[in-house]
């Protein structure tokens, strides 16, 4: 093989190596973060992913003396995937039976997309799962709150 073949050979995989590294610097560049106070303590947890959904249902039913009872039930739930358990977080909120108050933050490192704050009050667990594999690991948690405010708008 003779030098100049050897040389493009090398800047081709130079090249390339490049572009992989990059992509996944890509992969990373969204930073999503939930934070909850406990106490006199933040905490600060790195999530993967987060979801958010609310719902509102008409309740019409009897009630035990036997009038109609009539009236509207909102939900706020949000569902937050991550990478690792995050054992403070977990401890905090077994802790604190009345809620957390708290925020789930998206911050893109280049700009390119829109910051997201998702604000919420007097929230718990409403269910967990961790799964645990020999090369991958993932928590899952659905929180269900009193009040959700999505990047300043409340939503009721």
């Amino acid at each position: 093989m003779n030098t100049k073949n050897l040389t493009l050979l090398i800047i081709a995989f130079c090249f390339l190596t490049g572009l992989s590294f990059s992509q996944q610097l890509e992969d990373k560049r969204v930073k999503i973060e939930i934070t909850v106070k406990d106490g006199n303590k933040t905490i600060i947890a790195p999530v993967r992913t987060a979801t958010f959904s609310f719902t509102t249902s008409i309740n019409n039913g009897t009630s035990t003396d036997g009038t109609e009872k009539k009236g509207q039930t909102k939900n706020y739930y949000l569902s937050i995937d991550f990478e690792k358990p995050n054992i403070a977080l977990l401890k905090a909120f077994m802790a604190n039976k009345n809620g957390l108050d708290g925020q789930i933050t998206m911050v893109d490192s280049y700009g390119k997309m829109p910051s997201r704050k998702l604000e919420f009050t007097k929230a718990n667990i409403d269910s967990l799962s961790d799964q645990i594999t020999a090369d991958y690991t993932s928590t899952y948690m659905s929180i269900i709150c009193a009040t959700l405010i999505i990047d300043g708008v409340n939503i009721e």
